[in-house]
């Protein structure tokens, strides 16, 4: 573990303001530094730097605390872990005890100099290359991934004696085995794929055969001080970014179905390690706060693969889908051959975890009232350990697949509560966009024009959205679930773009955002948004709602960064007016090549 004095020493040494300025963009206010508050929707810059005693504070969500709270919070990580990456970013060297042998130095380094040793060995080995060529992947997904190959046990061997590395401690992570008889190389001919922990740690290998004779095509590390495959997911630490952005996580079944959802613009998935999801795989999924969905095969291993993984997700309240891919597809080949339009299609289709696990316990003959009450009695066991909505959400669902009247058939052991206790209890953290999904339910006009004013990945709730969009019916439990629920009418087109905008605008800000781009569109929501009562007093209902409309569609389509700052700068000569008018803005296109 980290030695307190080392700790210590960090806290000493660490500039408070180079840490968070290093996620987010800070500036200078009087003797303070402040930044937009990263822990909450925030307009205005919230969050206070105080540098002398190196601590942050924010004055609306009251979150606050030192350098490593500020990480922990950021990264979700815990305090060992911020405390590493903060010496990253502070140049600063940390000393361990030896307390707990992972931490060992001269053990981390073993890992990641066989990688070295197998991706150059790939560049020789025109089998594998072609193996890998063939499966749809090119030189810069395999630099990506990492991928390499490993060669003969001798040439294994004769490396770990090159480089002097003790036999134990290649034991220790799982590079080599041993038998009764000697020690050996754990990957043998085989093509490698790099194993990343959480925190970006290199903690083992998968290995592929190219003989299609080895009953074991492919096979992992063996457990070790680094490597535990039930607590480990391959291509998290590249899809670590985008879970955090998207807010959900695909997870398939192996190494190529991963590298190739990345490929085909999925990057937010990740693969388990040949065995279904565990209780060791919740904490990290929660810390991400991701939805899940389930992306396997349709046989026998991956349905019971998704049966286990839907009930361990339902039951921990971890929301999420299931998507089995039909005729015997998987994600690596219909990216090879170039079906990635039927990948989106599965993955649209998909069905959430609940509806999915109670369509497979009733899949069966019920013929006769004795089957139907066992079968009632096995979904029970299973609702019974959810919560009270999300159980009595499916009564309709069960009803009609059992073919009997919905008065008798009860899915929560507690008292069923009155309508108006359940929409108080509905999750109000995003009312906003409860607002706007409710307009868009009633509005074909606003589902039509959705497109082009906003996008799916700036809302929380995206299945959900997605569904509305569809106009689906209260057919599925989702759609369902949310007619129940009784949000403030937005009474016209006009306060529904305002909507929009409001979510646009609390993405933008809940995001740390680097690019040019990004960063100016940004500016732009903010300078709307002070200016957004002026707007609403200035215009008439037509005028607002022609402005608000090519306004989004320029933030959600504008890609030229010159355009942008041009509007920029034109806005806000308008906004200087005493008053404005629509003609003003309608004359900014002349001098932008913006829609307007």
């Amino acid at each position: 573990m980290i030695a307190k004095s080392s700790i210590e020493d960090l806290k000493q040494k660490l500039d408070i303001v180079d840490i968070i300025s290093h996620y987010i963009e800070v500036r200078k206010q009087g003797a303070s530094f402040v930044c937009i508050c990263p822990f909450h929707s925030d307009k205005n810059p919230s969050l206070h730097i105080n540098v002398q005693k190196g601590f942050y504070h924010c004055f609306a969500c009251k979150a606050g605390g030192d350098a490593f709270k500020f990480v922990m919070e950021f990264e979700k990580v815990d305090f060992n872990e911020a405390v590493e990456k903060i010496a990253n970013l502070s140049n600063f060297t940390l000393t361990y005890t030896n307390e707990r042998g992972f931490n060992n130095n001269n053990l981390k380094q073993i890992l990641p100099i066989f990688n070295a040793f197998y991706k150059h060995k790939l560049t020789l080995n025109r089998e594998a290359l072609h193996y890998l060529y063939d499966r749809g992947l090119k030189d810069e997904d395999i630099s990506k991934f990492e991928l390499g190959f490993s060669p003969s046990n001798e040439e294994n061997l004769r490396l770990l004696n090159n480089e002097k590395i003790e036999l134990d401690d290649a034991l220790k992570v799982g590079i080599i085995k041993k038998n009764e008889k000697e020690l050996y190389a754990s990957f043998i001919k085989r093509i490698i794929f790099p194993i990343y922990d959480y925190k970006g740690l290199l903690v083992g290998f998968g290995g592929r055969s190219l003989n299609s004779a080895n009953l074991a095509k492919y096979v992992n590390s063996p457990q070790s001080i680094l490597f535990d495959k039930s607590r480990i997911f391959y291509a998290f630490n590249l899809a670590k970014d985008e879970i955090n952005k998207k807010k959900e996580m695909i997870i398939c079944e192996g190494y190529m179905d991963a590298i190739c959802m990345h490929k085909a613009g999925f990057k937010n998935t990740v693969a388990v390690l040949g065995t279904a999801l565990t209780q060791h795989h919740l904490p990290l999924i929660k810390r991400h706060e991701a939805r899940v969905i389930l992306c396997f095969d349709n046989d026998t291993a991956g349905i019971n693969a998704a049966m286990k993984s839907a009930f361990l997700l339902s039951t921990n309240e971890i929301d999420g889908k299931v998507v089995l891919l039909q005729g015997g597809k998987d994600p690596a080949e219909l990216v090879a051959n170039k079906q990635e339009k039927m990948l989106y299609d599965f993955l649209d289709n998909g069905i959430d975890i609940v509806e999915f696990y109670i369509r497979m316990l009733l899949n069966r003959p019920l013929n006769s009232s004795f089957e139907k009450q066992k079968a009632l009695e096995s979904v029970q066991n299973y609702t019974f350990l959810l919560g009270q909505l999300i159980a009595n959400s499916y009564e309709n669902l069960v009803a009609q697949l059992l073919g009997v009247n919905k008065d008798i058939v009860k899915l929560s052991k507690r008292q069923r509560k009155s309508k108006s206790v359940e929409i108080q209890s509905y999750d109000n953290k995003n009312l906003a966009e409860f607002e706007v999904f409710s307009f868009l339910q009633k509005s074909q006009k606003a589902r039509e024009d959705f497109n082009q004013i906003s996008d799916i990945n700036f809302f929380k709730h995206k299945n959900l959205l997605l569904k509305i969009l569809q106009n689906m019916d209260e057919n599925d439990s989702e759609i369902r679930e949310f007619g129940l629920q009784n949000f403030r009418n937005l009474n016209n087109y006009a306060t529904y773009l305002i909507g929009i905008f409001k979510v646009n605008l609390s993405f933008f800000n809940s995001i740390l955002v680097k690019e040019p781009l990004l960063i100016l569109k940004k500016q732009i929501l903010n300078l709307l948004d002070k200016n957004l009562i002026k707007f609403k007093k200035e215009l008439n209902e037509n005028e607002l709602c022609e402005f608000l409309f090519d306004f989004l569609n320029l933030i959600k389509n504008e890609e030229n960064l010159a355009n942008l700052e041009q509007f920029c700068l034109s806005l806000k000569k308008v906004l200087k007016q005493i008053h404005i008018n629509i003609d003003d803005l309608r004359n900014l296109n002349n001098e932008t090549s913006g829609p307007f």
